[in-house]
């Protein structure tokens, strides 16, 4: 459970150190399986361990945390592991496709950062890909099948492996560089470059909405800005900008009262750093009253899940209720956009 957690991005495990970020997971586990973990001793972490091992021996035990728990109505799943996933649960899940590996379709050789290769998804779809024309119509083919499948958006996580800025590439520049085992680094943007144009284009016609992590990845490109001439370019195509853009808040806020297309998700900033997320939600619902806001975890498991919402509600809490106590919302107000916030917007967006 900790290391699916952030806690291991930011201490060495298991040695003890700053586990602050470790709150979410210790109330999680004191709520859901009736242990204190929080001093981190041998004991507290034995039995911890225990516990959950049991609970999840039970095939219930997650939509139990989800339904029951944490009264989530619906997860956005993004199963990057297995992109074109059938075992999941459809009652608690829509999934996401992540998009990231066909950036990376210059080579059969080439693979995003978490190994995907769109020529192994080709071949489990009996998919035959010869030429640069065979590659658009497969991007195309299993965009309208994740449509068809219940795949509610697009996911874009290509802030790992390189600048968020995409500059608009001639076609013809992005076919010579299909087939090349070892293209220059030049090379490799300029053909990611227009398979993301693509992507993004393709999205707006089926109505897929195109998430995309910003900031706190490959640091200097993840910068929101950066995606400034792609969200000018596809008005029609909506993109939900992930984590506040962190440390750039102002900047995704700035987008979402610029751009109508554009949509705020918190997910993971309450836990990097919850002062952050205060700052977020106020600046956005004084922008943007709150329409272009959700909320969302960014955990592996159910705990993480659990623990991150109970943060996120003391966070909203505590933005929403500065705001009663100064007489510029009344309360009702501030639950209207709470409501919005945890639920109506991903609804209205995701088509949930």
């Amino acid at each position: 459970m900790l290391s699916s957690s952030y806690v291991s991005w930011i201490v060495e495990m298991p040695g003890k150190g700053d586990y602050r970020s470790l709150r979410s997971c210790v109330e999680a586990v004191r709520d859901l399986h009736g242990v204190d973990m929080g001093d981190l001793s041998e004991e507290s972490l034995r039995l911890a361990s225990e516990r959950i091992v049991a609970a999840y021996e039970d095939e219930s035990w997650p939509r139990g945390v989800l339904r029951g728990k944490a009264r989530m109505l619906k997860c956005v799943l993004d199963p990057y592991w297995d992109v074109w996933i059938e075992d999941y649960d459809r009652e608690c899940f829509s999934p996401a496709l992540r998009v990231n590996m066909f950036l990376f379709g210059y080579s059969r050789r080439a693979r995003d950062h978490n190994g995907n290769s769109p020529y192994d998804l080709a071949e489990k779809l009996g998919f035959t890909i010869e030429s640069f024309d065979d590659y658009l119509d497969f991007i195309d083919k299993v965009m309208d099948l994740a449509k068809r499948r219940g795949y509610v958006c697009l996911k874009s996580a290509i802030a790992y492996d390189r600048t968020l800025y995409f500059e608009e590439v001639d076609e013809n520049e992005a076919r010579r560089v299909f087939g090349e085992d070892e293209p220059s680094e030049r090379e490799k943007k300029l053909f990611s470059d227009y398979i993301m144009e693509y992507i993004v284009s393709k999205a707006g016609e089926l109505s897929l909405p195109v998430q995309f992590h910003t900031g706190l990845a490959k640091l200097g490109g993840s910068n929101p800005m950066n995606l400034l001439g792609r969200i000018k370019r596809h008005p029609e195509t909506k993109f939900i900008l992930f984590h506040g853009g962190y440390p750039w808040i102002s900047e995704v806020v700035a987008l979402a009262f610029t751009f109508p297309n554009i949509y705020l998700d918190v997910c993971w900033l309450p836990t990097i750093s919850p002062s952050a997320a205060v700052r977020l939600l106020r600046e956005a619902v004084e922008v943007t009253g709150g329409s272009k806001l959700m909320w969302g975890g960014d955990c592996w498991v159910v705990e993480g899940t659990y623990g991150a919402l109970k943060i996120m509600r003391r966070i909203l809490a505590e933005a929403l209720s500065d705001y009663v106590e100064r007489g510029y919302m009344s309360l009702a107000d501030t639950v209207d956009i709470a409501e919005m916030i945890l639920q109506l917007n991903p609804r209205e967006i995701f088509g949930l």
